[in-house]
């Protein structure tokens, strides 16, 4: 009888510990639940600003161009330098200004907030620490915005390549992403590679590859990730760049000869680099 009773009460323990460990595995998925939607959320609110970012800075841009174009009477000048961004017709890409992408209106923000959000969510999810989820929110919205104004104007400017290899380098002093040596040198070897492929393709062609633009985000991601992390992004860039070159011949959206925007593959690469397998997997595998 008392060896009955101490059994039900050994039995009657153990149910009552698994169903608090059932409560708190659930507290748990309900509270990693709620910092994704929250991350959602921010990425959201954020894509508001950026989306205006990606109109305004190339509007602002354009129309400085104007007022050099005005004064000195012909053509984007030398002066327009000063805007923060080379001038595209001397690296013979053709320009779309904000007013002829008004067409994207419509479908516009929906895409573009899609960014921001995966962006948010995918640092949340893959890094615990606050200040490394807020530096990967920093580094991949500066990459999206990027990459959505190359693609609209052909644009990389100054103001953002710049600030983003400063950041790079400032938050590498505490080596969150690399050792500041790795940045240093990544960031010279990403400016210096590209400059140099562009120098012997413009000695070869006679034309430039690809702009100063590209130089400098590469050299913000090599100030983010390392000299180490280069060649991947690249590697990806190239292809995922020749593969979109070959499918927009085949549509039709592209003739041949007609440049490409590289950014926006300079951009991924740095992103799939960032988000790799250590973020992805908890997502895919639990």
């Amino acid at each position: 009888m008392q060896a009955s009773l101490a059994c039900s009460r050994q039995r009657s323990g153990s149910e009552s510990a698994m169903q608090w460990n059932d409560w708190i595995q659930l507290a748990t998925e309900q509270a990693a639940l709620w910092q994704l939607a929250v991350a959602a959320l921010v990425g959201w609110l954020v894509a508001f600003p950026l989306a205006r970012l990606t109109r305004a800075l190339p509007e602002a841009l354009f129309n400085d161009w104007d007022e050099t174009q005005a004064e000195a009477g012909a053509g984007l000048v030398e002066g327009a330098a000063g805007a923060g961004v080379q001038d595209p017709g001397q690296q013979g890409l053709e320009v779309i200004s904000p007013h002829q992408a008004e067409s994207l209106k419509g479908w516009r923000f929906s895409f573009f907030s899609l960014g921001p959000i995966a962006v948010a969510v995918l640092a949340l999810s893959g890094h615990g620490l606050v200040l490394e989820a807020a530096a990967i929110c920093l580094l991949g919205w500066t990459l999206w915005v990027l990459a959505w104004i190359d693609i609209e104007t052909r644009l990389l400017p100054d103001v953002l390549t710049q600030a983003l290899l400063w950041a790079g380098l400032l938050i590498n002093c505490a080596e969150y992403f690399t050792s500041l040596d790795q940045a240093v040198m990544g960031a010279a070897a990403g400016y210096g590679s590209l400059w140099l492929l562009n120098a012997v393709y413009r000695a070869l062609r006679g034309t430039d590859g690809m702009g100063a633009g590209d130089f400098k985000l590469l050299a913000a991601i090599g100030a983010w990730l390392g000299l180490t992390a280069l060649p991947a992004v690249v590697l990806i860039a190239a292809s995922t760049g020749v593969l979109t070159g070959l499918l927009l011949g085949l549509i039709g959206w592209r003739s041949r000869g007609e440049a490409i925007a590289f950014g926006p593959h300079l951009c991924l690469g740095a992103a799939v680099m960032v988000f790799g397998e250590q973020t992805l997997r908890p997502l895919l595998y639990g």
